[in-house]
């Protein structure tokens, strides 16, 4: 896949690039300070106010569940955990950077957002009391079911598009599609202050926006950091590692798929090639004014393929 090794690619040119300043908030731990943070809860607050279209007074008193703390990504193998909040009115939010499209990551997308809707539902429990989740997916890879930057999902009746429960809203943000304009919408310049590696983009946004401005700040503060820089190349090469691994299995599925072929291919042509054979003899021995039954007997052929001969 083309696309993967492009990936691949773009990602080692982070850490080999000899400009260290070039880096972005797509990659997990980076996006996890920026986001996950306390002490960041302002930008975080404007950036879900803006996807979600909730006023920002809906999201003062945000509660980050999972804050990012210390350097945990060094000894984390399994790499960064979701952002997960909970809004004052009880909603939880769960915000995702996913650089790769991956096989069955629409049933991924449901599993997490099942496991995070039971979250601390205990048993004996009225359902009544279980939380509408909202799931927000981050894209570094183009969304493959719509063309939309944006798109978000419920669960409603497909003939009436009456809403069956709110409960359930995925939201997908296509950072692939964001395009640098101009006249881009508030979430545009949010996507495409994520999606970037060129500070002097983030500075450019920065200047329209002064929460903007100081995640840009947050973040030159952070990669300024040698440790910090230290676990966002360890990000990097972590999820170099899964692109490597993904591509390696689609060459290997595709090779094997390619013997799977030629074997069949091969007995295909043995069987075709016997066939001939068994034709042939039945022809030289009818020429020979074999009966019908000598010629079956000694090429297994039946009567009427030996009579159309």
């Amino acid at each position: 896949m083309l696309r993967n090794k492009e990936k691949i690619d773009e990602i080692r040119t982070v850490i080999e690039s000899p400009d260290n300043m070039r880096f972005t908030a797509r990659n997990d731990y980076a996006f996890k300070k920026l986001f996950g943070r306390a002490e960041n809860i302002i930008i975080l607050r404007e950036f879900l106010s803006v996807v979600l279209e909730l006023d920002k007074e809906e999201l003062r008193d945000i509660v980050i569940e999972n804050p990012a703390v210390g350097n945990y990504y060094a000894d984390d193998k399994q790499g960064i955990l979701d952002i997960k909040l909970t809004l004052p009115n009880g909603q939880k939010v769960n915000i995702e950077m996913q650089n790769l499209w991956e096989p069955h990551y629409e049933k991924r997308t449901y599993f997490y957002w099942a496991s995070r809707y039971l979250e601390n539902f205990k048993p004996g429990k009225a359902y009544k009391y279980l939380a509408r989740c909202v799931s927000i997916h981050i894209l570094g890879e183009k969304f493959p079911l719509t063309e939309e930057i944006h798109s978000i999902y419920r669960v409603m009746n497909v003939k009436s598009f009456q809403l069956f429960s709110d409960d359930l809203e995925f939201h997908f943000l296509d950072l692939t599609k964001v395009k640098p304009e101009e006249n881009q919408s508030d979430l545009e310049q949010w996507l495409r202050f994520i999606q970037t590696d060129d500070k002097a983009v983030r500075e450019e946004l920065g200047r329209r926006n002064a929460v903007m401005q100081y995640a840009n700040e947050v973040m030159n503060q952070f990669y300024a950091d040698k440790k910090e820089r230290w676990n966002y190349e360890a990000a990097v090469r972590y999820e170099s590692d899964r692109a490597t691994l993904w591509e390696a299995g689609v060459d290997k599925g595709r090779a094997e798929g390619i013997l799977i072929g030629e074997k069949r291919g091969e007995k295909r042509g043995e069987k075709r090639g016997e066939k001939r054979g068994k034709l042939q003899t039945a022809k030289n021995m009818k020429a020979k004014n074999f009966d019908v039954e000598t010629i079956r007997e000694i090429t297994g052929l039946t009567a009427e393929q030996i009579a159309e001969l």
